[in-house]
């Protein structure tokens, strides 16, 4: 008999899960962004906990003639989007940080198909809560001018944070966003529950009450727990890179004290070594 639209469907969806499956990174890829944690940490800790290396290209206070002047020119003829983060596999380039995340996921089989649409939001809103701390750990806004202002900007976003917050408790299955595996979009959750608490703790006279979200309390300690991803906590990448951008941010992190910031670096980093 001739086939449904249905059969055609779900024969099609198992041939690309099929290729998405079996896809490896013959060649380890590289993963582009600034010498900080950042938008680069949730990608870094996908890759480590896949125990795929991967080239660990960090811009730093040479950014101008490295990234700018040099590696951004030719990667714009690959992929007219280009930013930082970005990930080079093979002959793929893909940049924007939600995309290198959904990327990575797929190809190293950590996202689920079925899951895809709750992973996706649980990034967006993840991203809304960063874009929202950006406004204060940086100037350029004009919210928090400098670093004497941080303080009482961060009281004020917390306020604000706490609704961020409460959308993703919700939002927690259990004991991952979606279920019992992390999936991409834990590994920005994490990272920003992570900064929060750091934020709260190395700022004198500001307080927030992170037991109203026990979910998110557990979410960040099921993945510090996580033996595939021990070798990246004990690496500079999460011990002592800024959580921000070093030379424009009121908040680094005590983790990084006086730096240095640096000069750009392309090392392979091998997350079971």
């Amino acid at each position: 008999p001739p086939r449904t639209h249905g059969s055609l469907y779900s024969t099609h969806r198992c041939h690309r899960l099929l290729l998405f499956a079996l896809a490896t990174m013959t060649e380890p890829c590289t993963l582009g962004y600034h010498k900080i944690r950042g938008l680069g940490a949730p990608c870094r800790m996908l890759l480590c906990f896949s125990g795929e290396p991967f080239y660990n290209k960090a811009y730093a206070g040479d950014l101008k003639e490295e990234w700018f002047a040099k590696d951004k020119p030719a990667l714009v003829a690959r992929n007219s989007y280009i930013n930082l983060p970005y990930v080079i596999d093979g002959d793929t380039v893909v940049t924007q940080s939600n995309s290198v995340l959904l990327y990575l996921g797929r190809k190293l089989a950590i996202d689920k198909d079925a899951d895809f649409f709750a992973n996706h939001q649980a990034l967006d809103q993840c991203m809304d809560l960063r874009n929202d701390l950006m406004k204060i750990v940086y100037p350029f806004s004009g919210v928090c001018k400098d670093k004497a202002d941080f303080p009482a900007a961060l009281e004020r976003h917390l306020k604000g944070a706490a609704g961020h917050f409460g959308k993703l408790e919700q939002g927690v299955r259990g004991p991952f966003l979606c279920g019992a595996a992390p999936q991409s979009a834990d590994f920005h959750l994490f990272e920003m529950v992570d900064q929060h608490l750091a934020m709260v703790d190395q700022t004198d006279g500001v307080d927030f009450d992170f037991a109203a979200f026990p979910k998110l309390a557990a979410l960040h300690a099921a993945m510090k727990a996580l033996p595939e991803l021990a070798t990246y906590f004990k690496s500079p990448m999460y011990t002592s890179w800024a959580f921000n951008n070093a030379m424009f941010t009121h908040f680094l992190g005590a983790g990084y004290g006086d730096g240095p910031y640096g000069t750009t670096s392309n090392e392979l980093f091998d997350p079971k070594a």
